[in-house]
């Protein structure tokens, strides 16, 4: 019997400490991430502004500051794998982002 009881409290005890481990997770998720771009939003790379560019994954402030410097040196980007003309770009950049922007005149 006493060993009945104890199994329970100690399964009890691991299932508030997982609740607690998921909730601690979901907050840290919700809190700490950037703010990230949503599939339904994309960014025009020819009017996008640096923080703009930053909320792409894997663009930070250089990789963005790049991106500008392009477009206001060769001109409109004509499509979206021009990214890869940027340094700093490649083909496994394009391939993370290419999804979350678009090229508008």
């Amino acid at each position: 019997m006493k060993k009945t009881l104890y199994g329970l409290m100690v399964v009890a005890a691991l299932g508030t400490q997982m609740q607690t481990a998921q909730a601690i997770t979901a907050q840290e998720t919700s809190t700490s991430a950037p703010q990230s771009v949503s599939m339904s939003q994309k960014i025009n790379l020819n009017t996008a502004s640096q923080s703009e560019l930053e909320s792409l994954p894997g663009v930070g402030a250089s990789k963005a500051k790049a991106i500008i410097a392009y477009r206001e040196n060769i001109g409109e980007f004509l499509e979206v794998e021009q990214l890869t003309e940027v340094r700093g770009i490649g083909e496994k950049m394009l391939n993370k982002i290419k999804a979350y922007v678009v090229v508008a005149h």
